[in-house]
């Protein structure tokens, strides 16, 4: 589940410091830069703001408008004004910005292209920058229209697991309702019951109603809220009209609502006036989720939007997808409410990214009812009882047909036991074994928080490995760390670690005399530990017609002695090489392997990104590229090239006209472990030896690469292991 993630900090310059990168670290990171929100489309929004609200103080009484003709006051000339001036600031020429906005579309049509769901998660702190409506930027509504945005809700606290329940149970809370007919709602919730879940309603209650109701010991998987609320225009507090006389802030009732939460609560949805001050309360107290409007919305807006969302998750879609096309469907009211298809906003908090959330998920995690389970039981007993006489039968007749076949014990074999999800405090003495078979046998795995950083190349192994790490050690929280201005590589990793920035440093090459002199200097030692082998493929664009380079040619090209690819066989056209920077794992090692330590050729373009670079060579019939084969290999946009007469990628090669998300091409560990592609290298763990708690989280993480499982991970992710897992005994 990739979701791109784009931060928007405040910059010293009067503008907006970006940051682009993704959840799960399948594209490359990168920086740049957003021009001040211009004044006219601040001035459009602040006017279509109060034409939305109909009187400036319409906010501030927090009510929820009701049906009526409102065209007098919510204006669709302004609607247009954000519209264009929303275009304007992010289609601007700034240089800063256009390598982000062509990075998104690249990603984007990645996605797209695959099948994947568009998801985009906004952190940002500026309260103007939170309610403007993203989604009308035209590099969505034209090219990516499935595309939906949620907002960072910035919360403390995991995720907890999914209650104890055998139904999915949602709290319902209709709150003070003057002028709003909320028997829609709750007709629309209740409809949750024919899906199987336990709907409990609660109507205008007291605060001693309500906090009960919290504290019941089941839990609730999804709380609703309707009736009238409202959020501070910064949008950092919210307050929901609980009854007539009771108007409830979240602070009035923390312990009771951090219960629920810890109880399992995933999602609450407030189907009322600007929620976004609600949301952002929640968070603080660890709910993962909200769904709010960010403005005060019309009644039947509020009932619809709930129909079409509630129709769409139970269907198993994903929250995105569901918020997404439930918004879309309110268009027929734009004629009304213009802009009111702006409203719906997810919230999330980023701890809660890698965790999807569908109502199978729910469906799945709810627990059997004991009653029903032993009913079941009776009934399936005797089944059984019948099915084990007539698998004996069966059996006894087998074994006399094929009796010439030996048991595993003869010989010498035996099946492995699956791996815990639980870490093992007495490991069994078949199993008490260096390196270790599982996750789960690893100890001293300290809690914390742990940031790390570096290698580009590690980004799928990351992706892979440490997402199931932390279903094993939750406690043992691994941050991934970019440097607030250099690049990211193995280089700018090991910086960050010598400077105390990171806790432990991942690189695509070893330690050079020079890092470690400075390690020494500070009082400390550096420590590799090789935990992969990766080869490093040549990619070219698609339509070249070079059936494979020599290590010399290579040389020759990448040192500016070959411009052209006439000069090796190929047709008349100028060669472009392409690098990542020298402070990349890979670019250094290239040089020194393949260059013989020669310098680069002038005519080298040095590409902060993969992903940037992928796309050159696309677009360029003559351009060339090296990185990862992992990362290379699989796109289909480019070819990889045999080096020597051996090809990086598994047998036949998937030209890119039959090239698809089901049929890539695959990298060939086979010959990157046995040295026959020659171009590989080594990935390693670096850790700090200064008997801190950062090497004892470092020496930890390189163990758990080091087990079987998490070699086999590796494996998965594209890379070879450097030590064959076992598989028997």
């Amino acid at each position: 589940m990739t979701i791109i993630k784009i931060k928007i900090i405040e910059a010293q310059d009067h503008g907006f410091h970006v940051t682009l990168t993704a959840n799960d670290g399948k594209f490359d990171s990168m920086d740049g830069f957003l021009s001040p929100l211009p004044l006219e489309l601040e001035l459009s929004w602040d006017n279509w703001q109060l034409a939305h609200h109909e009187l400036e103080e319409t906010r501030k009484i927090a009510t929820r408008i009701r049906v009526k003709p409102t065209t007098s006051y919510s204006s669709s000339e302004q609607k247009r004004r954000i519209k264009t001036y929303i275009n304007q600031w992010l289609d601007s020429n700034e240089p800063r910005w256009q390598p982000i906005r062509e990075e998104l579309i690249y990603v984007f049509g990645l996605l797209k292209n695959s099948g994947s769901e568009i998801r985009v998660f906004l952190d940002v702190k500026n309260p103007k920058l939170r309610r403007l409506p993203w989604q009308e930027w035209s590099l969505l509504t034209s090219r990516f229209p499935q595309a939906e945005i949620a907002i960072r809700a910035r919360g403390k606290g995991e995720l907890k697991p999914y209650p104890s329940c055998s139904k999915i149970r949602v709290l319902f809370v209709v709150g003070k309702s003057a002028g709003i007919n909320t028997n829609l709602d709750i007709e629309i919730v209740q409809k949750l019951q024919e899906k199987g879940a336990e709907v409990i309603c609660l109507k205008q209650p007291s605060r001693e109603k309500f906090a009960n109701t919290l504290r019941e010991e089941l839990g609730f998987h999804i709380f609703i809220f309707s009736g009238h609320s409202c959020s501070e225009a910064d949008g950092t507090i919210g307050w929901i009209s609980l009854n007539d006389s009771d108007e409830l802030s979240i602070d009035e009732f923390n312990n009771s609502l951090r219960y629920v939460i810890d109880r399992g609560l995933q999602l609450a949805i407030f189907n009322s006036c600007d929620g976004l001050g609600l949301a952002s309360q929640l968070a603080q107290l660890s709910l993962p989720r909200s769904i709010v409007m960010r403005e005060p919305v019309p009644d039947e807006v509020a009932a619809r939007f709930l129909e079409y969302f509630l129709a769409e998750f139970t269907k198993n879609k994903s929250l995105f997808s569901s918020v997404h096309t439930a918004r879309e469907r309110l268009e027929y009211f734009e004629g009304i409410y213009p802009g009111v298809m702006w409203l719906p906003t997810i919230c999330i908090q980023e701890s809660a990214l890698n965790k999807s959330l569908t109502w199978q998920e729910l469906t799945d995690s709810l627990i059997p009812n004991p009653q029903t389970s032993r009913s079941l039981l009776k009934k399936k007993t005797s089944l059984y009882l019948l099915g084990a006489i007539s698998l004996l039968v069966v059996a006894g007749v087998i074994g006399l047909l094929i009796n010439k076949v030996k048991p595993l014990e003869e010989v010498g074999n035996r099946l492995l036991q699956p791996c815990q999800e639980q870490p093992i405090q007495s490991i069994p003495p078949e199993e008490n074994k260096t390196p270790a078979r599982c996750f789960a046998y690893i100890s001293e795995v300290p809690n914390g928080n742990w940031l790390h950083g570096g290698s580009t190349t590690w980004a799928p192994i990351r992706g892979k490995v440490n997402p199931k790490i932390q279903e094993i050690f939750p406690g043992f929280k691994l941050n991934y760390k970019q440097h607030p201005s250099l690049p990211p590589g193995s280089g700018t990793g090991i910086q960050m670690l010598l400077n105390g920035q990171i806790s432990f440093a991942e690189s695509s090459r070893p330690l050079t005399d020079n890092e470690l002199q400075r390690a020494r200097n500070r009082g400390f030692q550096l420590q590799q530990v090789p935990v992969a082998i990766d080869g490093i493929a040549i990619v070219v664009n698609h339509e070249l017609d070079v059936a494979g380079l020599t290590l010399k040619q290579l040389q020759d090209i990448y040192t500016g002695k070959i411009k052209n690819w006439s000069e090796i066989g190929g047709a008349n056209i100028e060669i472009f090489p392409y690098s990542r920077p020298l402070d990349s794992g890979t670019t250094p090692l290239f040089q020194e392997n393949i260059l013989n330590n020669k310098n680069f050729g002038e005519n080298v373009f040095f590409i902060p990104t993969t992903t940037q670079a992928l796309r050159e060579v696309t677009t360029n019939k003559g351009g060339i590229y090296f990185d990862t084969a992992s990362t290379v290999i699989p796109q289909c946009s480019v070819k990889a090239l045999p080096i020597s007469n051996v090809a990086p990628y598994k047998g036949e090669f998937v030209p890119p006209e039959n090239c698809s998300e089901q049929l890539r091409n695959e990298p060939n560990l086979e010959v990157f472990e046995n040295g026959t592609y020659p171009i590989t290298r080594r990935l390693f763990v670096i850790v700090k030896k200064d008997g801190s708690f950062d090497e004892k989280a470092g020496k930890a993480y390189a163990n758990l690469l080091l087990t079987d499982e998490g070699q086999k991970l590796i494996e998965e992710a594209g890379y070879s292991p450097i030590r064959s897992p076992r598989t028997d005994e």
